[in-house]
């Protein structure tokens, strides 16, 4: 069992090591290409997202039986969500007629508890079943019961609602394998949706998931705030532990630097302030998280920094080879009020701060990744979980499909937890 203790060995093994730890593999260098080949974004329409759990909302989006979300994070692969008296279906929101969009609207609410396209009003029930067909007398031997919206897997994880569009999907549950356990201590069932908001961002959606799981780009790029240099530096990047889970998911243990105290401290230099006071905790959550800066990452898109007093997911989705858009997505426990708490907007605020920090610099990345003179993507030890994850990519995809040259070598399989 994971303690405290052995955690702060873990950490104390990694702040006194010399060079690269002993019989850890060397990570190949990945392909520059993976982040700008049309070929490589193709296969990854066809293959990884389409076959991968995907966060498409949270059930306090649903407030009634009949109240649905439309899903458009994938190119492609446009969905409605909705909430039925039993939980949550997923459809493609794509009528069986002439394809209308079943619902136009980003988020809303079914009239009479049923499905009804705008374009010719063929009109289902919340289980996707066609009901009705106008002008019925006109089509000839239409068998309205082969003629249903194409439904997709949804499950839930806590609040948070989850699609598959594979009919082979392994269940959400055994998909996301150690997290679970890992997760629960932040009693997911209770949290509460409290604000979301986007950024679209010049650059592919892997260079965005890149940045989030290192922190090699403490010191570099967090300068006015977490990385600040120096004694006042927030966390020691140096002590980093990181895990390896199956599936591509994984965990990042950075420890704040030794009296650094996040409720409390503002750096002089700068003002920053984690935001961290004023806000309900969370009482389950266990020591790690709070004497720890924690976060996991889902596969394929999804990262979170946890805190005892409530956090974000952070989702990075494609819309182009060379764009994507970053959702943020933040959760924490009833607040009991209809304005945002001031402590939240802080909170918010703080975090923000630090995402400024790194979405200024991840344009210039794909532009760069771009030019001739890049050939290859060379990762260190701190940066391993980035190579996880292109593993796993080229294993969901399937190797067979990717040419040599874009390929992901398979060296990590003894360090997966």
């Amino acid at each position: 069992m994971e303690t405290i203790e052995n955690l702060k060995e873990r950490v104390a093994y990694e702040k006194s090591r010399e060079g690269y730890p002993e019989g850890f593999p060397h990570l190949p260098d990945l392909p520059a290409e993976r982040y700008i080949s049309p070929e490589f974004y193709e296969l990854e329409l066809k293959y990884l997202w389409q076959r991968s759990w995907l966060y498409a909302g949270h059930k306090d989006q649903f407030p009634q039986v009949g109240s649905f979300l439309a899903f458009d994070g994938v190119p492609g692969m446009p969905v409605i969500i909705v909430r039925t008296e039993n939980g949550f279906n997923a459809f493609y929101n794509t009528c069986s007629h002439r394809g209308g969009c079943i619902v136009q609207e980003r988020q809303g609410t079914c009239l009479g508890k049923r499905l009804v396209c705008g374009y010719h009003a063929w009109t289902y029930n919340l289980d996707g079943d066609l009901l009705g067909v106008p002008d019925s007398r006109d089509f000839d031997g239409l068998d309205k019961s082969k003629r249903g919206l194409v439904k997709l897997k949804c499950e839930t994880w806590g609040g948070w609602i989850f699609i598959n569009a594979s009919n082979d999907a392994v269940p959400l549950q055994q998909y996301l394998g150690a997290l679970p356990a890992q997760i629960e201590q932040f009693d997911i069932d209770n949290l509460s949706y409290i604000t979301s908001y986007s950024y679209d961002v010049a650059c592919n959606w892997k260079v965005l998931m890149d940045a989030f799981a290192e922190n090699y780009h403490f010191v570099s790029v967090h300068r006015g705030s977490v990385g600040l240099p120096g004694p006042k530096c927030a966390v020691d990047h140096y002590g980093t532990v990181m895990s390896l889970f199956k599936n591509g998911h994984s965990r990042n243990i950075l420890p704040w630097n030794d009296g650094f105290q996040p409720a409390a401290d503002v750096s002089e230099e700068t003002g920053f302030s984690m935001g961290m006071g004023g806000i309900a905790d969370i009482p389950s959550v266990g020591p790690i998280p709070r004497q720890f800066v924690t976060a996991f990452t889902a596969f394929p898109n999804l990262t979170t920094p946890v805190y005892s007093n409530g956090f974000p997911l952070l989702l990075f989705w494609p819309t182009g080879i060379n764009t994507s858009r970053f959702d943020v997505v933040w959760f924490g426990m009833p607040h009991g009020e209809e304005e945002l708490p001031e402590a939240w907007k802080q909170k918010i605020e703080a975090f923000n701060f630090i995402l400024d920090e790194d979405l200024t610099y991840l344009p210039s990345v794909q532009v760069s990744a771009e030019s001739p003179a890049f050939k290859s993507i060379v990762l260190n030890y701190q940066e391993r979980r980035i190579y996880h994850a292109h593993e796993q990519i080229d294993r969901v995809i399937g190797p067979e499909h990717i040419p040599e040259r874009l390929r992901a070598q398979q060296v990590l399989a003894p360090f997966v937890e």
